[in-house]
């Protein structure tokens, strides 16, 4: 993969998308092209940086899509704050990470998200679609409102027949899967309609996240060799598949 460098480029707008997430619009000069999956960095002062997952496509450059959702108490939420409230450039880092997926998918794609960790995948969906083989992705939060990028997925699904999501909400709802994304995975592997072993695995979300989906998931078949999240890179745990 391409090494990281370093570009300008100008926040376009930012808006509300839902859930308390935000779309950042940026415009970056001679972006490099990034594989979708990856992610950037935003500069804050002079040595700290902010990562994102990127949410558009690399079609879409010079444009690029982030997906904010500030989480109180949390350095990088203030210092993203601080950028929103009085910038209107800012310096990237670009491409980061070794989740990128060339097209065109060569085996079947299971992504499995966490919250605003669908940015990542929404990236992945809007450049592999449609696609070869089949893409299965499940996306989880808190309560059914979060899921803030449902009606896009929705329309996704219908315009491809290789695409389907399940929605999954801890809280109880008739239009989601009750749970965590890991357990809902596991209950489906339980009832004969998973199988770990047909599938690459993205986990995309926080650590928390991510491991305990690890965790939850490996008496099912998940194995190191065919999972892939950048939280491996930022927050390796070395007992993780032990």
């Amino acid at each position: 993969m391409a090494e990281p460098v370093r570009v300008n480029a100008r926040i376009e707008a930012v808006k509300p998308l839902g859930a308390g997430v935000r779309e950042i619009r940026l415009r970056a000069g001679r972006a490099p092209r990034f594989l979708p999956g990856q992610y950037l960095q935003i500069r804050y002062g002079s040595d700290s940086w902010i990562p994102f997952s990127i949410a558009s496509s690399p079609d879409e450059l010079p444009y690029l899509t982030l997906h904010y959702l500030a989480q109180p108490g949390a350095d990088d939420a203030a210092r993203m704050d601080a950028i929103l409230e009085s910038e209107t450039q800012v310096e990237l880092l670009l491409p980061c990470g070794d989740c990128g997926l060339p097209r065109p998918l060569k085996r079947p794609l299971l992504a499995l998200a966490g919250g605003s960790g669908i940015a990542g995948i929404r990236s992945l969906l809007r450049t592999l679609l449609p696609a070869p083989v089949a893409v299965k992705v499940y996306w989880g939060a808190a309560t059914p409102e979060d899921l803030y990028l449902r009606e896009e997925l929705d329309a996704l699904a219908i315009r491809n027949a290789e695409f389907t999501w399940t929605p999954v909400s801890e809280t109880a709802a008739p239009t989601c899967r009750t749970g965590r994304v890991g357990d809902v995975v596991a209950e489906d592997i339980a009832a004969g309609r998973l199988n770990l072993s047909d599938w690459e695995v993205l986990i995309a979300g926080g650590p928390p996240m991510v491991w305990g989906t690890v965790e939850t998931l490996k008496p099912f078949g998940l194995t190191a060799n065919e999972t892939r999240s950048d939280v491996f890179g930022y927050a390796p745990r070395a007992d993780l598949w032990n």
